[in-house]
């Protein structure tokens, strides 16, 4: 194939011209092809580091003053015992949503979505556990607290896979 595929749909001349079985026509799909995996990548990626800064959120808010003045380090097992009140942050919507779901009525797609992750996220962190920020380094604490909540800036938060306590693990 010869080099001369033109990658971005902007710099393509004549499309409006273009005959719907032409090469151009072709050059013109496949830019736009690309353009929508670029876009929808983009998306993606936003959408992730989103969710990841609205769980290091949760975890600033769970700090206390004392914490951050003494830069107490947390134990693993105070770490552990905090991610598992994380994943029942919305048992009572979820067991509001079951109750429903046997009903007549059912769900809405909504629902079903929320009740969807909330499943997909205690199974995750059942097997291989949840990205958390590292409390147990009281440097990790003092840069969350000092956090201004900025999505660019989430990677100076060091983060560490855990798992809910053993106890809790045999639902």
């Amino acid at each position: 194939m010869p080099n001369n595929k033109r990658k971005r749909l902007s710099k393509i001349k004549g499309k409006e011209k273009a005959h719907p079985y032409s090469r151009k026509a072709r050059q013109i799909s496949r830019a736009m092809t690309k353009e929508a995996s670029i876009s929808k990548a983009k998306n993606d990626r936003i959408n992730a580091s989103i969710a990841r800064g609205q769980k290091v959120v949760w975890f600033r808010d769970r700090i206390n003053e004392d914490d951050l003045k003494a830069q107490k380090s947390w134990s693993k097992l105070e770490l552990q015992k905090l991610l598992s009140e994380y994943l029942n942050r919305n048992q009572d919507q979820v067991d509001e949503l079951v109750e429903k779901r046997n009903t007549i009525r059912g769900l809405s797609p909504k629902e079903t979505l929320f009740l969807q992750v909330m499943e997909s996220e205690a199974k995750e962190a059942k097997l291989s556990g949840i990205d958390v920020p590292d409390l147990t380094n009281g440097l990790v604490v003092k840069t969350l607290r000092i956090w201004d909540g900025d999505v660019n800036s989430i990677t100076t938060i060091k983060l560490v896979k855990c798992k809910p306590p053993v106890d809790e693990q045999g639902d």
